[in-house]
Protein backbone atom coordinates (compact mmCIF):
# COMPACT_ATOMS: atom_id res chain seq x y z
CA UNK A 1 0.00 0.00 0.00
CA UNK A 2 2.85 2.38 0.85
CA UNK A 3 4.43 1.72 -2.56
CA UNK A 4 1.20 2.63 -4.35
CA UNK A 5 0.85 5.81 -2.34
CA UNK A 6 4.46 6.78 -3.14
CA UNK A 7 3.94 5.98 -6.80
CA UNK A 8 0.74 8.06 -6.98
CA UNK A 9 2.48 10.95 -5.21
CA UNK A 10 5.31 10.79 -7.72
CA UNK A 11 2.84 10.82 -10.63
CA UNK A 12 0.97 13.80 -9.13
CA UNK A 13 4.21 15.77 -8.69
CA UNK A 14 5.24 14.90 -12.24
CA UNK A 15 2.00 16.32 -13.67
CA UNK A 16 2.23 19.45 -11.54
CA UNK A 17 5.76 20.00 -12.84
CA UNK A 18 4.56 19.56 -16.42
CA UNK A 19 1.87 22.21 -15.87
CA UNK A 20 4.44 24.77 -14.72
CA UNK A 21 6.70 23.94 -17.64
CA UNK A 22 3.88 24.35 -20.17
CA UNK A 23 2.77 27.65 -18.64
CA UNK A 24 6.29 29.08 -18.90
CA UNK A 25 6.60 28.09 -22.56
CA UNK A 26 3.24 29.68 -23.38
CA UNK A 27 4.40 32.98 -21.86
CA UNK A 28 7.54 33.05 -24.00
CA UNK A 29 5.75 32.55 -27.30
CA UNK A 30 3.81 35.72 -27.94
CA UNK A 31 1.45 36.29 -30.82
CA UNK A 32 2.65 38.31 -33.82
CA UNK A 33 0.17 41.03 -32.84
CA UNK A 34 1.61 41.32 -29.32
CA UNK A 35 5.17 41.53 -30.66
CA UNK A 36 4.13 44.11 -33.27
CA UNK A 37 2.33 46.16 -30.62
CA UNK A 38 5.44 46.24 -28.44
CA UNK A 39 7.70 47.20 -31.36
CA UNK A 40 5.25 49.90 -32.47
CA UNK A 41 5.22 51.32 -28.95
CA UNK A 42 9.04 51.33 -28.82
CA UNK A 43 9.21 53.09 -32.19
CA UNK A 44 6.58 55.60 -31.03
CA UNK A 45 8.70 56.36 -27.95
CA UNK A 46 11.71 56.88 -30.21
CA UNK A 47 10.24 59.10 -32.95
CA UNK A 48 6.78 60.31 -31.74
CA UNK A 49 4.53 58.63 -34.30
CA UNK A 50 1.17 60.12 -35.26
CA UNK A 51 -1.97 57.98 -34.98
CA UNK A 52 -1.95 57.20 -38.68
CA UNK A 53 1.71 56.28 -38.59
CA UNK A 54 1.16 54.01 -35.59
CA UNK A 55 -1.60 52.16 -37.41
CA UNK A 56 0.45 51.75 -40.59
CA UNK A 57 3.59 50.67 -38.71
CA UNK A 58 1.55 48.16 -36.68
CA UNK A 59 0.14 46.58 -39.85
CA UNK A 60 3.61 46.32 -41.40
CA UNK A 61 5.04 44.75 -38.26
CA UNK A 62 2.18 42.25 -37.84
CA UNK A 63 2.71 41.08 -41.41
CA UNK A 64 6.47 40.85 -40.86
CA UNK A 65 6.09 38.94 -37.56
CA UNK A 66 3.69 36.45 -39.15
CA UNK A 67 6.15 35.83 -41.98
CA UNK A 68 9.07 35.58 -39.56
CA UNK A 69 7.12 33.11 -37.44
CA UNK A 70 6.85 30.78 -40.41
CA UNK A 71 10.49 31.26 -41.39
CA UNK A 72 11.80 30.59 -37.87
CA UNK A 73 10.26 27.12 -37.98
CA UNK A 74 12.73 26.19 -40.72
CA UNK A 75 16.28 24.99 -40.14
CA UNK A 76 18.77 27.85 -39.57
CA UNK A 77 20.99 26.64 -42.40
CA UNK A 78 18.06 26.52 -44.83
CA UNK A 79 18.78 28.86 -47.74
CA UNK A 80 15.09 29.69 -48.14
CA UNK A 81 14.92 30.81 -44.50
CA UNK A 82 17.93 33.08 -44.88
CA UNK A 83 16.59 34.67 -48.06
CA UNK A 84 13.10 34.98 -46.54
CA UNK A 85 14.38 36.77 -43.44
CA UNK A 86 16.38 39.14 -45.63
CA UNK A 87 13.35 39.83 -47.83
CA UNK A 88 11.06 40.47 -44.83
CA UNK A 89 13.57 42.87 -43.29
CA UNK A 90 13.98 44.73 -46.60
CA UNK A 91 10.20 45.03 -46.95
CA UNK A 92 9.89 46.42 -43.43
CA UNK A 93 12.61 48.99 -44.13
CA UNK A 94 10.93 50.05 -47.40
CA UNK A 95 7.58 50.49 -45.67
CA UNK A 96 9.13 52.37 -42.74
CA UNK A 97 10.79 54.74 -45.22
CA UNK A 98 7.40 55.41 -46.84
CA UNK A 99 5.53 55.87 -43.54
CA UNK A 100 8.03 57.88 -41.49
CA UNK A 101 9.09 61.44 -42.21
CA UNK A 102 12.73 61.89 -43.28
CA UNK A 103 13.65 63.14 -39.80
CA UNK A 104 11.90 60.23 -38.10
CA UNK A 105 13.53 57.73 -40.45
CA UNK A 106 16.96 59.24 -39.78
CA UNK A 107 16.39 58.93 -36.01
CA UNK A 108 15.21 55.33 -36.50
CA UNK A 109 18.31 54.46 -38.55
CA UNK A 110 20.57 56.07 -35.94
CA UNK A 111 18.95 53.94 -33.22
CA UNK A 112 19.66 50.79 -35.25
CA UNK A 113 23.35 51.69 -35.44
CA UNK A 114 23.42 52.38 -31.70
CA UNK A 115 21.68 49.07 -30.91
CA UNK A 116 24.22 47.09 -32.95
CA UNK A 117 27.16 48.44 -30.94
Amino acid sequence: MKKYLSFLSFIALFFIGMQFSTAQNADRQQSPEAIAKQKTYELHELVNLTGGQQSAIFKVLVDAEQNMGELVKRDKSDKLRQEGVKTVNERVEENFKKILTPEQYKTYQASLVTDKK
